[in-house]
């Protein structure tokens, strides 16, 4: 049987205790427990709402973390993602507190929110960069940047990347596809987005298209959506990563819109060609 990440202890073994306290080395390696290993108590929450904080404890970081399908790392930048993206600014601070203490550079933090800029808007963008840069200067941790943008490079050359870039993701897109609403706007583009943004070192093609699933159900029409889907396949991410990704995005987008990006994945994958192999 696959195992569903209910089953921390096997069987019947499981109890909701096992749950809560499987949460335990999740929330050490996210950094969020002290020194004695328990978790450090959320102080609002846990006055006023102490059920909805064992919740959280429980089917949050003992449930969805602790399953099968993603590694720690990829769950943190999914979560990064999408938690700039619905502008919790109040949340993201600790998410990028989590993210660098399971390994993340300050450079790939940058390279995380960076990803998603051309998706959820500049405003949302520099505004977690400038919670990222705080978080670095809280823990006197030097940022060596990656800059790579070459503002003498041919702008001919900037787009052929870009359209090649592309084309490697996403395939090669249908006209009637709605992507090319005119051709100065899909230069742009192809230029900036593609051939500016998805090219950069710092994070792999993977981890790059992780971070941009996180944030398309919020903002992305359902076409879109499956584009991307198709591109996360084309790239080497399993239909199981897909599917926990977007199990993973229930705690923090809400039901709602975690259940619609699942639906829209799974019609993807009906609709893929049987393997050759």
């Amino acid at each position: 049987m696959r195992q569903t990440g209910l089953e921390h202890r096997g069987g019947d073994m499981d109890s909701l205790q096992d749950r809560y306290l499987s949460s335990y080395p999740i929330l050490t390696r996210l950094g969020r427990t002290g020194p004695d290993g328990i978790p450090v108590p959320h102080p609002m929450l846990s006055a006023i709402a102490p059920d909805l904080w064992r919740m959280i404890g429980e089917a949050c970081f003992g449930v969805i973390w602790n399953r099968p399908g993603l590694t720690i790392e990829q769950r943190s930048m999914a979560t990064i993602s999408v938690i700039a993206a619905l502008r919790r600014d109040d949340n993201l601070k600790g998410h990028i507190e989590s993210g660098l203490d399971v390994g993340f550079s300050p450079s790939q933090i940058v390279e995380i929110i960076l990803q998603t800029f051309f998706y959820v808007g500049a405003p949302i963008g520099t505004t977690a960069l400038d919670i990222a840069n705080r978080v670095f200067e809280e823990r006197n941790l030097a940022v060596d940047p990656i800059q790579v943008f070459d503002p003498r490079e041919d702008p001919e050359e900037l787009l052929r990347r870009g359209r090649a870039k592309r084309e490697e993701v996403l395939g090669v897109l249908p006209a009637s596809n709605g992507i090319a609403v005119d051709e100065d706007w899909d230069r742009y583009l192809l230029e900036y987005l593609w051939g500016s943004v998805w090219t950069r070192p710092g994070l792999d093609l993977q981890s790059r298209m992780i971070c941009t699933l996180s944030v398309l159900p919020l903002v992305a029409t359902n076409r879109s959506l499956r584009d991307h889907v198709r591109g996360a396949l084309r790239i080497g991410m399993e239909e199981e990563q897909i599917n926990e990704l977007f199990f993973h995005l229930t705690f923090y987008t809400g039901e709602s819109i975690a259940r619609h990006a699942r639906v829209i994945a799974r019609e993807v994958f009906a609709r893929r060609e049987p393997s050759s192999e």
